[in-house]
């Protein structure tokens, strides 16, 4: 495992994968917790790094603000349908949810005939969680392709015991372009942590910029570094140099 390099606040731009990387993955969602001294860790961060830490998650900005408080940083959510580019800016949503009403409607029934299987309505995307269910799971990632059969704007994609249901032409690497063509982020290296499928699209996007690729956990991945697991972020975080 290829540890990374320490980095400079001064010259790269850190963006951060929330579940699996700077939390652990849990069975209920609503249950992850991040302690005190490492949202101040991240304070501390994003002031040495002039604004420029960024959460890229598939959770929405909503969700995010309530595990991390009082921490006030920028955010991609839900894979970049959701922006926030400055700490203290203001949240954009790229659709409304009202586009994922027939998904809604078609997911009902297999739902309702397996109630070991649970949905996360994001507004502007759908979660089918499969973690307590895994024998449900080729039922799980059934129903939600068909339930996209015949739309060309949206995409299944499939994460960490999850199916997920979202825009097509949005994910996690083109929001991370996105916040790299403005400030506080343009002019500086990317540096991406993240563990899952999902992080691949910011993990290609990074090695594509000649930045600093970091993949959390043992999974198959085109990133060059490699971090063990969630407390092994967090020690990385402590010595990296900022």
């Amino acid at each position: 495992m290829k540890r990374p390099p320490a980095i400079d606040p001064t010259t790269h731009a850190l963006f951060l994968d929330f579940d699996g990387t700077l939390v652990e993955l849990v069975d209920d969602p609503n249950e992850v917790a991040l302690a005190a001294d490492r949202i101040e860790r991240l304070a501390e961060m994003t002031d040495r790094l002039s604004g420029a830490l960024a959460v890229v998650s598939g959770r929405r900005i909503a969700d995010l603000d309530r595990f991390l408080a009082p921490l006030a940083f920028a955010a991609a959510g839900v894979h970049g349908l959701e922006r926030r580019r400055r700490p203290e800016g203001e949240i954009e949503f790229l659709m409304q949810p009202e586009a994922l009403d027939p998904v809604r409607d078609a997911v009902a029934p297999t739902l309702e005939a397996n109630q070991r299987l649970r949905l996360e309505d994001k507004g502007t995307a759908l979660v089918l969680h499969y973690r307590t269910a895994p024998d449900l799971a080729e039922a799980a990632k059934s129903v939600m392709r068909q339930a996209v059969a015949g739309r060309d704007d949206l995409v299944v994609m499939e994460g960490d015991n999850i199916v997920e249901v979202h825009p097509a032409g949005m994910d996690k690497g083109k929001a991370l372009a996105d916040f790299m063509a403005a400030a506080p982020f343009v002019g500086r290296i990317p540096v991406y942590l993240g563990d899952d499928t999902t992080d691949e699209f910011a993990l290609k996007i990074v090695t594509d910029m000649r930045g600093i690729a970091i993949k959390v956990g043992g999974k198959e991945s085109v990133a060059e570094y490699r971090l063990a697991d969630v407390a092994d972020v967090h020690h990385w975080l402590d010595v990296c140099g900022i």
